[in-house]
This record gives C-alpha cells, sequence and structure tokens, in this order.
C-alpha cells in the first residue's frame, strides 16, 4: 500500500549539520573542515588543540615551537 504525499512520517527527514562555528573554545569564526576555522585546522595540524578542540597540557611549549618554526618559515 502506497503512503500520501502529506502523511507525518514523510515530515521527520531533516538532517542535522555539524557545528557551524569552530570547536575550540572562545573561537566563534565559521567552521571550514573538520569543524575548525582555518587557523585552529591549522594548529589542529601542528598538535596544538585535539580533535575535540581542547589544548594540551603542554600547549604554551607546542606553541612556542610552533611559532619559532613559522618565524624561520617566512
Amino acid at each position: 500500500m502506497a503512503k500520501d504525499k502529506g502523511d507525518s512520517n514523510n515530515s521527520n527527514n531533516v538532517v542535522a549539520i555539524g557545528s557551524i562555528t569552530c570547536c575550540v573554545e572562545k573561537c566563534t569564526k565559521k567552521s571550514d573542515k573538520m569543524n575548525f576555522c582555518p587557523e585552529h585546522f591549522m594548529w589542529f595540524k601542528e598538535g596544538l588543540v585535539s580533535k575535540k578542540g581542547e589544548r594540551p597540557m603542554d600547549f604554551d611549549k607546542k606553541y612556542q615551537s610552533f611559532l619559532n618554526r613559522k618565524k624561520k618559515v617566512a
């Protein structure tokens, strides 16, 4: 038996989209890749934040190393 197009079961086809903003704490920029804004996606690739956007315990040490590497390239 075919269902009518106006059946209430068809109205539940909404798919939730993930986070719209960057998942790093206090960041309000629009997410681009893997729920990170472009700047924080680079941080994720460098190991400065976890997949959930959390900073590691030795963040300051890793951040200083990241800045030194970035200065050498520029």
